[in-house]
């Protein structure tokens, strides 16, 4: 029978080899999270995510993993419309709808928290101690957030991690019809043009498909770990403030 790990911050983490396969991708779980052992895991390719009430904080790396390559982002025609609008007005500071990154990284990951979702698997696995570590990963530099703007009301968002060239998405969140859509494609246009490879979109869905996101085996999302995030990578500069949309990355249907 594989063992499921205790670890912690100072523990050594289990190779993926010893992970489940039911329920796919288990690896290991801990008494607490912190912004080291966040660090040290993506690392690994693991992630944090328990189900609601879970006692411990559950650590997966699925025998699949879901991903985008930042050229293969989708505009649905529904969509395309709004995003052209958007862009046509990103030049006017008076903008009523402004998208920005890191402005209030913990009012989106606290939003996030709070956002109902119909998974199993929804925002209230973001516990007090989930956002005290990432927000500290945010303040070294390494966590991030995106954020729309309405009329200067947050009305949709996502925070990640950045490692090296890949970019690992964590949760989103809307308040209003398309409000995540529209800070998810500016944060892939953006994190492209940063130099981003690939942004790890974790656990498979219908929405992530529609965005242009694909399964790749683990074995292959380990490789990218390993040729495009060093362990020893520096925090880059990265701007707070509003971003608008450079262009390219921008296919329809």
């Amino acid at each position: 029978m594989t063992p499921l790990y205790l670890i912690d911050d100072g523990s050594e983490l289990p190779p993926s080899n010893h992970a489940l396969n039911d329920p796919d991708g288990l690896i290991a779980v801990s008494e607490s999270v912190t912004a080291n052992l966040v660090w040290r895991a993506y690392h690994h390719g693991y992630y944090p995510c328990s189900p609601v009430d879970e006692e411990f904080t559950l650590w997966w790396t699925p025998s699949e993993r879901m991903v985008l390559f930042p050229d293969n982002l989708h505009i649905s025609k529904n969509f395309k419309k709004s995003l052209k609008r958007i862009i046509a007005n990103e030049s006017d500071p008076n903008a009523s709808l402004q998208i920005t990154t890191n402005l209030c990284f913990e009012k989106v990951i606290r939003s996030c928290a709070t956002a109902q979702r119909s998974q199993e698997f929804d925002g209230n696995w973001i516990s007090e101690d989930v956002i005290a570590a990432y927000s500290a990963l945010h303040q070294q530099g390494l966590a991030h957030s995106f954020e729309t703007w309405q009329d200067g009301e947050l009305i949709g968002g996502l925070y990640g991690v950045k490692i090296g060239r890949i970019f690992c998405g964590e949760s989103m969140f809307s308040k209003q019809s398309q409000a995540s859509r529209i800070a998810f494609s500016h944060a892939v246009n953006f994190l492209a043009n940063q130099g981003i490879m690939l942004i790890d979109c974790q656990q498979d869905s219908d929405y992530l498909r529609s965005l242009g996101a694909t399964l790749i085996p683990r074995s292959e999302y380990e490789l990218c770990l390993q040729t495009l995030s060093p362990e020893n990578v520096a925090p880059t500069a990265w701007p707070a403030g509003r971003i608008a949309y450079a262009g390219q990355y921008l296919r329809y249907d």
